[in-house]
């Protein structure tokens, strides 16, 4: 799918239809537009590759007439059973008079409430991206430390292994994050380094260091999520499974205290016991048959709480 868009007042607007603007974007390229990027705009079909893989790092290269710049962001995440946070990768190719940027899938790039106006030129479309980037993995880390929180309160009662497969899931994620935002880190830098040979001007230069500290926060912030997760992990299996194994105890003791009441009911539904109570009134018979296995039951139940008693002080 493509689209186009224009630099209007400093804010990024679609263009009218059959118009080319500034900025030009290709989501999910049919294979005639793909040609047409290799053969036409002098794209190279490794790169152009890489900007559609999500397993490609984060890297900046020069050609003849562009440069190219394949950078990381994160996936719409969509709530679902997985709790899964993934990553996908970017490319854009700054030309003398426009920017082509490619993506997999049809992501949103510019919405008006969170990009910000700074970055006027093709050099500043692309420090734009990146901060859209950075900003969404931000965003996604809060989401992902409120449903560690979540899940946490749920491991507290909880005796199935569905948090904790959430658990890790989101674990796995973090994994990605790290490594992309590590990777996005470095391209920054190189950015930084190459800022002449690019073009950026010095308020573009501002809002690339503001961008670096910004992702380096998320980078750190990544890291710490993930070494939470993980320091924690142990922990909270055991909290599975003592949780379970309460369970058994208070199944253990109902098992043990109706035990010998369960034998007591079958001899009192025989016809011996109709026979060892002969001549008593059945009122007064079957009362006393209650009596005796609630009875039974109580002094179960207190032998059950003295032993496990004893046991636990050991």
């Amino acid at each position: 799918m493509f689209r186009c868009y224009d630099l209007v007042d400093g804010r990024v607007q679609s263009c009218p239809d059959g118009q080319l603007g500034l900025i030009q974007v290709y989501s999910a390229p049919s294979d005639e537009e793909k040609n047409y990027l290799i053969e036409q705009c002098g794209i190279d079909a490794h790169t152009l590759a890489s900007a559609l893989d999500e397993d490609e790092i984060s890297r900046v290269e020069y050609e003849q007439n562009h440069v190219a710049v394949i950078m990381k962001r994160p996936r719409n995440f969509q709530i679902d059973r997985r709790m899964a946070f993934k990553v996908s990768s970017i490319g854009a190719f700054l030309f003398k008079d426009r920017i082509i940027v490619l993506q997999a899938d049809a992501m949103p790039l510019f919405e008006h409430g969170r990009m910000p106006l700074r970055g006027t030129t093709i050099q500043g479309i692309l420090l734009r991206l990146l901060h859209h980037a950075t900003h969404h993995f931000l965003q996604h880390l809060r989401i992902i430390r409120n449903i560690s929180d979540e899940i946490e309160n749920k491991i507290e009662y909880a005796v199935t292994n569905k948090s904790l497969v959430n658990m890790f899931s989101l674990l796995k994620s973090l994994t990605y994050y790290e490594s992309a935002t590590s990777a996005n880190q470095l391209l920054l830098i190189r950015l930084r380094n190459d800022a002449k040979r690019i073009g950026f001007n010095e308020e573009e230069l501002e809002f690339l260091e503001d961008i670096t500290v910004e992702n380096k926060q998320c980078d750190n912030l990544a890291n710490i999520y993930a070494g939470i997760l993980t320091g924690m992990s142990d922990a909270r299996v055991s909290v599975v499974s003592n949780n379970l194994a309460v369970i058994m105890k208070y199944l253990a003791v109902i098992n043990v205290v109706f035990m010998p009441l369960t034998v007591i009911t079958g001899l009192g539904g025989m016809s011996e016991f109709t026979m060892m109570t002969k001549g008593i009134w059945w009122p007064h018979a079957y009362s006393a048959l209650v009596l005796a296995m609630v009875i039974i039951g109580y002094i179960t139940y207190i032998l059950v709480r003295r032993v496990g008693t004893n046991n636990s002080k050991r």
